[in-house]
């Protein structure tokens, strides 16, 4: 495997057409966190294929993408575009008398991934068909082994929260996360938003 130099990733993504600034977190084990300011000129798709393909042909590290976070800036720097993970669709589907199939679309960027999960429909089962099902969704663009283990219900300054937990695991250590998002109308949706806030943690 390369040697990880964070500093030579940085002289190389900075040269990167659109990129007005870089940094990268990492050690001579790997790299942890890529952040990237760029204009407007360029889809965050497309620049987040460029870094990838710059690096892997001068280096031959492959970047895991969910490492990179892109910030847009007009070239005027008045504005700042945050281009977060987000849920735009979920739906849960009645299939039968003893199912439920849950599908989910998440955004980032241009940038679409799909999940789904099939399961019985108990009351305590239908919150980890939707986890499973962001989960899924999710799959693509990291190498971890991610399981979704418990969710709960609390209430905190007036408010009700959804809180999960997740047990990641990666070359063979494992670590507890735990999501929340607030109970604004629909609980399912509460429920795979805390699991998606879980996932912006690892």
């Amino acid at each position: 495997m390369p040697v990880v130099d964070a500093v030579k990733i940085e002289e190389l993504i900075s040269k990167v057409p659109g990129v007005k600034a870089v940094k990268v977190v990492g050690d001579g084990a790997g790299l942890h966190e890529i952040h990237v300011i760029t204009t407007s000129d360029k889809s965050p798709k497309q620049l987040v294929r460029d870094i990838e393909t710059v690096v892997l042909a001068s280096t031959g590290i492959r970047l895991d993408r969910k490492i990179i976070s892109i910030a847009q800036v007009e070239s005027d720097v008045k504005t700042q575009k945050v281009l977060p993970y987000q849920i735009s669709n979920l739906k849960v589907e009645y299939v039968d008398e003893r199912n439920i199939r849950v599908t989910v679309t998440i955004e980032h960027g241009e940038e679409e991934f799909y999940g789904e999960f099939l399961g019985p429909k108990t009351s305590r089962n239908i919150p980890r068909v939707i986890g499973n099902a962001v989960l899924n969704a999710l799959s693509e663009i990291h190498d971890f082994a991610l399981s979704f283990d418990d969710v709960a219900e609390v209430y905190f300054v007036g408010k009700k929260y959804v809180l999960v937990h997740i047990t990641k695991q990666y070359n063979n250590v494992e670590e507890s996360i735990i999501g929340t998002a607030v109970i604004e109308g629909s609980y399912e949706r509460a429920v795979a938003e805390a699991v998606l806030d879980a996932f912006r943690r690892i």
